[in-house]
């Protein structure tokens, strides 16, 4: 049975409850079901996984498959449900008795209720148009970027991302926003909280996802500044994904960190965005035909590209590249950023050295300064 909404999916969860119910992975998903159902005293048996190297988890235990005969399993993830109904059929279970939910939309709205996400809305709302018809730079990892252009940005407003901190050393300049979402990164590098200090050096705000480690932080007041974004993928009728106009609420994914500092900087009101470092060309690059295009070119930076590399062994052991862009995918998300700016009175300009970004109108860097 899958369910459309969450007030449908917890109305179904507890019209099983006197029976017995196991939670299907016993990854990051089933640990915040498990907090859930723990929290609003939902009877649960323990978690059933295929995997076999751990056997408690929550203070749970873990079955595999073949250890229960019979029960209601709900399905912990969305992204892997199809593989574990097979799994789950394989094995002779009833398919009626397996509770999925649709969309992350659903798994949010219960993680939000379990940490009160509520209290981060208000912390973002507080950058509602704070920069109102000001102008910021945002700065990308591509090999074209310089020393020398982040030392002209001291006195900027500015965004910066991820391995951005690999350049600490070598200048003065820290960006005032930093953002960081991707699952592997966060995973390497927020899980230290001296990791997370250094990643927030010297800024005012740094962003990142609710479903990242950082999320560990939110009461922490060493961590105050830090805030975390709603991210969804979600893409209009047109084929484009969706740009969010409430980030408090909801920020929308397309690729890049990029699509997401966009989103940043038009709710906090800036007018002149200009993006810097933004190459758009990458060593691998995947579309959406699943097809992979090499380049022989450099992603990032040399010294990002170096503090990177340690990064990319998770994506290489997966498909046997070290890194791998999904370059249509990004191209789609500047268009729906330009399509909505283009209709808000703001503009975004590339004033990057090179590349191959042609969605925003070309500027020169220097002459910014002048």
């Amino acid at each position: 049975m899958e369910y459309t909404s969450t007030d449908d999916y917890l109305k179904a969860l507890w019209h099983v409850a006197k029976e017995k119910i196991y939670i299907v992975g016993a990854g990051k998903y089933g640990v915040i079901l498990g907090k859930y159902f723990d929290k609003y005293k939902i009877p649960w048996e323990g978690y059933v996984d295929k995997r076999t190297d751990f056997h408690q988890v929550n203070g749970k235990p873990v079955y595999t498959y073949k250890e229960i005969t019979d029960g209601y399993f709900i399905v912990s993830s969305y992204i892997y449900k199809a593989e574990i109904i097979k799994e789950l059929e394989r094995c002779g279970f009833n398919l009626n008795h397996a509770i999925c939910y649709e969309n992350q939309g659903i798994f949010y709205d219960l993680f939000e209720d379990l940490i009160n996400f509520r209290e981060n809305q208000k912390k973002i709302r507080l950058f509602y148009k704070k920069h109102c018809g000001k102008r910021c730079f945002i700065v990308g990892n591509g090999p074209s970027l310089r020393i020398e252009d982040l030392e002209k940005l001291k006195k900027e407003y500015t965004f910066a991302a991820n391995s951005i901190y690999a350049l600490y050393m070598l200048t003065e300049w820290r960006p005032i926003y930093y953002c960081a979402s991707d699952s592997i990164f966060c995973r390497q590098m927020m899980s230290d909280k001296r990791n997370m200090k250094m990643l927030m050096d010297g800024c005012r705000a740094a962003f990142t996802s609710m479903m990242g480690e950082g999320i560990d932080y939110r009461n922490d007041d060493d961590l105050r500044n830090l805030h975390f974004m709603r991210l969804l993928k979600k893409e209009a009728e047109c084929q484009l994904p969706y740009f969010s106009s409430d980030c408090s609420r909801r920020v929308y994914t397309a690729g890049t960190i990029t699509y997401e500092m966009l989103q940043l900087a038009v709710y906090m009101g800036f007018q002149e965005i200009y993006l810097l470092g933004m190459d758009f060309s990458y060593s691998v690059e995947r579309h959406n035909d699943n097809s992979i295009t090499k380049n022989g070119v450099c992603n990032h930076m040399k010294e990002i590209e170096w503090e990177e590399q340690k990064f990319y062994k998770a994506i290489s052991k997966k498909y046997n590249e070290s890194y791998m862009a999904d370059i249509d995918l990004q191209l789609a998300g500047y268009k729906a950023a330009k399509e909505y700016v283009d209709s808000h009175g703001i503009e975004i300009y590339n004033a990057t050295r090179g590349g191959k970004l042609e969605v925003f109108p070309r500027v020169n860097f220097d002459d910014l300064f002048i």
